[in-house]
């Protein structure tokens, strides 16, 4: 009998029941005898039945699922924050559905859409982008959590690390080592934690009376493969800037690797900082100097908010927490030699 799935159809039908008194003894509501409760239980060990999460969940109003949106799951740091997410999540008997949107605006839409529909318990998103989707979350009923991004206006909770300050720590450390023309790579137009790095960087150069260059300034979508793009790009520079600080690691360890390949030395041709300080980044031959937004901590935060409103007891205002950026220090940078 085991090999077949078995529905609460079935069931009340093998014992000449209504589904209502199935799902009254499984779930152990009261109206149903001791003695038809054991038949019910006995026949559902017996081939094996298990109610349907969603179903239960379309009848309930809820799922105990959290949604997860994030841009690039091959990226590590966005990896570490969902396992550390998920982790959580799970101790606490709520699964997490992880949905990989590869920057889409429409797509991330999308599944906010589908998380509605089927009651998911609530919604956790590593990208968030756009005016649109602003606009949606702040329409929709639910438990929500913002990461590592912000909207002007957005109603809800959210945690982030400082990216201004994340940028312009990277470009201070650049600064304090004598260097002068210093370049950026950015990440993609409609990030908010990209364009607040670039924001600090800017302000870090302006304090200091440095110029900053056009020419230095170059635009990724966060991906190794287009650092590496991007070398090539660089290489052919009338002139190089000293120093690079570049939107995250991945593309920096791209963009240090075709530049090697170029004959251009890190750091003794070009310092670099980067921002993220994955677990790679500390690997031997790549030592990069990053900023370190503290993964771990941002985690256990969005962990936390999500788990405050799913169990009721969501503060009166939104939650923001804003984490210290840290600046480490490895190999990939050094006193300009200029």
């Amino acid at each position: 009998m085991a090999n077949h799935r078995y529905s609460i159809s079935d069931i009340a039908g093998m014992l000449g029941v209504s589904k209502s008194t199935v799902s009254r003894a499984v779930n152990g509501k009261r109206g149903v005898s001791e003695e038809l409760r054991e038949k019910i239980l006995e026949l559902v060990d017996e081939v094996g039945y298990r109610p349907s999460t969603l179903a239960q969940g379309l009848y309930k109003g809820r799922v105990n699922i959290v949604t997860l949106i994030v841009g690039d799951i091959r990226n590590p740091f966005y990896a570490a924050l969902v396992f550390n997410i998920q982790r959580i999540l799970i101790r606490h008997n709520y699964m997490v559905m992880t949905f990989n949107s590869e920057y889409d605006v429409q797509r991330e839409l999308e599944f906010v859409e589908l998380t509605l529909q089927f009651n998911f318990a609530g919604l956790i998103l590593i990208t968030a982008q756009t005016e649109s989707m602003k606009n949606k979350l702040n329409s929709i009923d639910i438990p929500k959590v913002l990461v590592n991004r912000n909207f002007p206006s957005y109603d809800g909770d959210y945690v982030l690390a400082d990216n201004f300050q994340a940028g312009y720590r990277a470009a201070m450390h650049l600064i304090d080592l004598g260097h002068q023309r210093i370049g950026f790579v950015r990440g993609p137009g409609l990030s908010t934690a990209s364009s607040q790095r670039f924001e600090g960087f800017k302000q870090a150069l302006k304090n200091y009376n440095l110029q900053l260059y056009d020419e230095y300034i170059f635009d990724s979508d966060l991906k190794m493969e287009t650092g590496s793009a991007l070398a090539e790009k660089f290489s052919k520079l009338e002139k190089y800037p000293s120093a690079m600080v570049i939107v995250n690691d991945m593309t920096s360890i791209g963009f240090i690797d075709g530049c090697r390949e170029r004959g251009i030395r890190v750091p003794e041709d070009l310092s670099i900082v980067s921002f993220d300080n994955i677990d790679l980044a500390s690997v031997k031959g790549i030592e990069l100097t990053t900023i370190d937004q503290h993964v771990d901590q941002m985690s256990e935060h969005a962990a936390r908010m999500i788990l405050k409103q799913l169990e009721g007891e969501k503060e009166t205002k939104p939650e923001r927490i804003i984490l210290e950026p840290t600046l480490v220090i490895r190999k990939t940078t050094m006193p300009c030699s200029e």
